[in-house]
């Protein structure tokens, strides 16, 4: 009875672990991020793998600055995919650790409070979407999800929570345009 007892414990004590271990893995993101840690940041994202869905959104004409052309057929095929690939050559460029904490010093130089929003404060949704996928759903202050939003997948690699997937606001890709 005892050792079922421990066994029990045990398996709750490990659930609950799992179950609270991507938002830990958010907070080392946010950590990251105050501190301007590159290094930190590069190990919690999996740039390679958020640079290809970015270039995704921007093929689809979610994201960026050809997406009114792309949208209204005014380019021949050719001339819409070499902007494409113009775009993914600024992505590839753009979307990297350094540019990402670049751009949080803009958010927060520009904010009128003394602390900029986190995103454990702004968390408006997270769901399991498996046993090693999370969706993550963060807002501005004060707005409703679909105000426009960051959205983020992570996955569980090797042990460890990785920022896999993330769809950024319309305004999050321009403030990073103008910093480069």
């Amino acid at each position: 009875m005892r050792t079922r007892l421990t066994a029990v414990i045990a398996l709750f004590i490990i659930v609950i672990a799992y179950g609270v271990s991507p938002f830990v893995a958010l907070f080392q993101l946010q950590r990251a991020l105050d501190h301007g840690d590159a290094i930190r940041l590069e190990q919690r994202i999996d740039w390679a793998s958020v640079r290809e869905g970015l270039k995704q959104d921007m093929a689809d004409g979610i994201i960026g600055p050809v997406t009114t052309q792309l949208a209204s057929n005014t380019l021949p095929q050719f001339g819409a995919s070499f902007m494409v690939g113009i775009a993914s050559t600024m992505i590839e460029r753009w979307v990297t650790p350094q540019n990402v904490i670049a751009v949080m010093q803009q958010v927060r130089d520009g904010h009128e409070t003394a602390e900029p929003p986190s995103i454990m404060r702004c968390l408006a949704d997270a769901r399991f979407e498996g046993l090693a996928s999370v969706s993550i759903v963060v807002t501005r202050p004060g707005e409703e999800p679909e105000d426009g939003h960051l959205r983020l997948r992570l996955q569980l690699q090797h042990g460890t929570w990785r920022v896999v997937r993330a769809w950024i606001p319309q305004d999050m890709v321009e403030l990073a345009a103008q910093r480069t």
